[in-house]
């Protein structure tokens, strides 16, 4: 307990950059402070700070312990945190990560249920098109589509989910050449979600039985939210590639037409399944648990709903009468990491 308190206040000093702006704050005297660190030196066998009359700097053994000293007195605290939290009910700030389709389709719906359920608990719900890993966009759960490849992650299948589907407005198919395969796509305005932090639009990908390739779509519209994405469609500018369950209605009253239903493509993944997914740990926050187990009953719920949208997306084609193959890769849970 000496080291880690050591530990502490050497880190203190650091952050107010001074031995008596640190007293101040712990309620000690300059002199202890200096006296502490001392015997942390020695302790160590390294000086940490090049001390003067008007300023304290990091020596570069200090600047080193620094880094490691900080790592060590988070997962400690957080490490306490998460024993302390165990032994109670579930409170605290809860940040949730997921797409605004997600968002706006299954879970707003069902958050009220939620926050009466576990008063103690800020949920913080944060979108984005973007999928990014948990320490990046500092969430404690994320609901994502596709299975992530970082195997430190743990993972629950939320639901199948179902294809995404290639479409346009009738109007835009009437003023425009046929399109009878993919490659045809080149010769359209094909509307993109934009993919990471750079801006530029994402390749679209097809799987037909001889494998997958890479198709270099061009459009004259990138956006970041999905839902501008479908009204410019809508609107007839041109070509775009969204999961069924945000076009299904428009689907089934004509407004839009799907394209090449019997050709399986993404501009991600081809696995369109739902996962909520979460940092591995022998001690999850009852937070994170109940929030868990919560979205998977809800998602549960909507099994007969995700059903019906498929059904529509596999009835309509621009080109034939001839129903597309079943593309929602029903992933067994079998074999995923589970709390």
């Amino acid at each position: 307990m000496e080291a880690l308190s050591g530990m502490r206040l050497f880190l203190k000093v650091v952050e107010c950059g001074s031995l008596s702006a640190a007293g101040r704050l712990t309620g000690q005297s300059p002199a202890s402070v200096s006296r502490k660190i001392a015997q942390l030196e020695d302790e160590i066998g390294a000086k940490l700070l090049h001390r003067t009359s008007r300023r304290l700097a990091l020596t570069q053994i200090g600047e080193v312990y620094h880094g490691r000293a900080a790592e060590i007195v988070a997962q400690i605290d957080s490490l306490n945190t998460a024993i302390s939290e165990q032994q109670s009910v579930p409170r605290g700030t809860l940040k949730v990560r997921t797409r605004p389709t997600i968002a706006g389709t299954f879970l707003l719906g069902a958050m009220p249920a939620f926050l009466e359920l576990y008063p103690g608990i800020a949920l913080r719900l944060t979108v984005g098109e973007d999928t990014s890993d948990l320490d990046r966009n500092q969430a404690d759960v994320e609901i994502r589509i596709g299975i992530p490849e970082n195997p430190d992650l743990m993972i629950r299948r939320l639901s199948p989910g179902v294809e995404r589907v290639v479409y346009a407005s009738p109007a835009y198919l009437e003023s425009h050449p046929r399109i009878s395969g993919p490659e045809d796509l080149l010769a359209h305005n094909c509307l993109s979600i934009q993919s990471g932090s750079d801006g530029e639009a994402a390749s679209w990908h097809y799987r037909l039985p001889g494998g997958s390739r890479e198709l270099r779509v061009a459009g004259n519209l990138t956006v970041n939210d999905a839902q501008i994405l479908h009204q410019a469609v809508i609107a007839g500018l041109g070509i775009g590639l969204l999961p069924a369950w945000m076009i299904a209605e428009d689907l089934a009253t004509g407004r839009v037409v799907r394209i090449l239903p019997n050709v399986e493509m993404t501009q991600t993944v081809f696995d369109f399944g739902l996962y909520a997914v979460f940092r591995r740990s022998d001690l999850i926050l009852p937070r994170v648990r109940v929030f868990i187990d919560f979205i998977i009953d809800v998602f549960r719920r909507k099994d007969s709903e995700i059903s019906r949208i498929a059904m529509i997306a596999r009835r309509q084609s621009a080109e034939t009468e001839w129903r597309a193959p079943d593309a929602l890769r029903w992933i067994h849970p079998e074999g995923l990491a589970r709390p």
